[in-house]
């Protein structure tokens, strides 16, 4: 199993990623990769990140690159990372939940007639669902 460690990715192409990287062979792989940029439109600089690879397709959300692709690897500021690894923490519960929502959207109405029995009983004998 590959070792993973946070790093700010330069690619050749100028596009600057955060990601969990491992080198395999002699090619690497980005786990969560981020796309980031610095927005020093207002009297304060902001961050803006997102996802690079498209999420919702992928059944992982990682990928094996190129060496000759990357520039060079950065080491982040420890409040970049820990924002990193929130902000990515954050959209896979967001994935889940929507992933939950469609599952009971799918449901029939005897199917959510039953979870919401189970969902009382649980209630009457003093059991909290957090």
């Amino acid at each position: 199993m590959p070792e993973y460690k946070t790093q700010i990715i330069k690619l050749q192409n100028g596009e600057d990623l955060i990601a969990n990287v491992a080198l395999n062979g002699v090619n690497y792989i980005l786990e969560e990769p981020m796309e980031f940029a610095i927005d020093s439109r207002g009297k304060e600089n902001g961050l803006i990140m997102r996802h690079w690879l498209p999420v919702q397709l992928l059944k992982k959300n990682a990928i094996e690159i190129q060496a000759k692709d990357v520039l060079s690897f950065l080491e982040p500021e420890e409040q970049f990372c820990e924002y990193y690894i929130d902000t990515v923490s954050k959209i896979k519960d967001l994935l889940k939940a929507r992933d939950a929502l469609n599952d009971i959207e799918d449901m029939d109405d005897e199917e959510l007639a039953d979870m919401i029995s189970e969902y009382e009983e649980l209630k009457h004998h003093g059991i909290t669902l957090h």
